[in-house]
């Protein structure tokens, strides 16, 4: 199973993502900008992309935020607390509250659009008209163009996969999109992609990861072809039935929290951005959502990077390795797969 890497063997060189994701973290923490808790004006710390630019290592997840109002609030409790990556899609049906609450913030003068990183996806049903998807998303959320525009989920046939990757590219070369990339790409959909020889390299892969499911395979990939991963489902809640519970209540993770001196949803946050992750936890909560925020400056209790190294790990003994999102909605009639197996195939 692409989860089922060893215990032990998450924080290591084989993302490389230990020192240097503690050290983005730290490094900008140490810098002092910003009140106590609360991210900079540029949305704290960024990691770099192959294709050029950076992504902030924490952003607000915008999938079942409720009604439009809810959608909104959660926005404008995000941008207050510093948060400038919102990660979006056509399918979330919020994209136009979002993008009033983006809007409303810009044309205030209380962030500037280059501060900001907005992330889109294009839904399956949309494979045919990918230009026209992507404006549909631009209009909603108010913008001329994305920060990153992902396939979210890959087409079934690999044969489909060159056709829709040059529409992809297409939209960086005309502008619309700064980034192009992927979600829920395996490993060997992944190869698939770059025996394309592909003109512009997905710059992303948005997968999930935590510690219930730690992706080891997957990881190694992109980390082997230069490809950031953004874990969805970071802090290991169930995204439907039957798909584990939540890492917050685990003995282990609350054990770590108390070393890191701070919450359980931190201590998961700061395992993703040790591994070279960037973090997208979605929360319609203003209370979480600062909760959030704060986990870029936790200061361990003791022990300083060594100890934090020291607690994170502790977290890769978590078993068993199950995924949240399990992929059925996506099979049967009128889907988009016709078994689990050959969604992750």
């Amino acid at each position: 199973a692409e989860g089922g890497a060893a215990a032990g063997g998450g924080l290591g060189d084989r993302q490389r993502g230990t020192a240097e994701g503690l050290a983005a973290a730290e490094g900008w923490a140490a810098g002092g900008a910003g009140q106590p808790g609360e991210l900079d004006a540029a949305g704290g710390p960024r990691v770099a992309l192959s294709g050029g630019g950076s992504i902030p290592l924490l952003g607000l997840g915008t999938w079942g935020l409720g009604d439009d109002a809810t959608a909104g609030a959660a926005v404008e409790a995000a941008l207050a607390a510093g948060v400038r990556h919102f990660d979006c899609a056509s399918i979330y049906r919020n994209e136009a509250a979002v993008g009033a609450a983006l809007h409303a913030a810009l044309a205030s003068g209380r962030v500037a659009r280059r501060e900001l990183y907005v992330t889109s996806k294009l839904w399956p049903s949309d494979h045919a008209r990918v230009r026209e998807a992507c404006l549909g998303s631009l209009r909603a959320l108010r913008l001329d163009r994305l920060d990153l525009y992902l396939l979210h989920w890959p087409p079934s046939d690999d044969g489909s996969l060159e056709r829709l990757w040059r529409c992809m590219e297409s939209l960086a070369a005309e502008g619309l999109a700064t980034s192009i990339g992927v979600c829920n790409c395996s490993a060997r959909r992944l190869d698939a992609l770059f025996a394309l020889r592909p003109a512009v390299a997905p710059a992303v892969n948005q997968v999930e990861v935590h510690p219930g499911w730690r992706n080891e395979a997957t990881l190694a990939a992109c980390a082997a072809r230069g490809v950031h991963v953004t874990a969805y489902a970071p802090l290991g809640r169930a995204l439907g039935a039957g798909a584990g519970a939540s890492l917050l209540n685990e003995p282990v993770v609350r054990e770590a929290a108390a070393q890191l001196g701070g919450t359980p949803a931190q201590a998961l946050l700061r395992w993703a951005i040790a591994r070279g992750c960037s973090v997208v936890p979605k929360s319609s909560s203003r209370a979480r959502i600062e909760e959030n925020a704060r986990s870029l400056r936790l200061a361990p209790r003791e022990g300083g990077r060594a100890g934090e190294v020291e607690a994170l790990r502790a977290l890769d003994a978590i078993e068993p390795q199950q995924r949240r999102m399990t992929g059925e909605t996506l099979v049967g009639a009128r889907r988009l797969y016709a078994s689990v197996e050959e969604v992750w195939r």
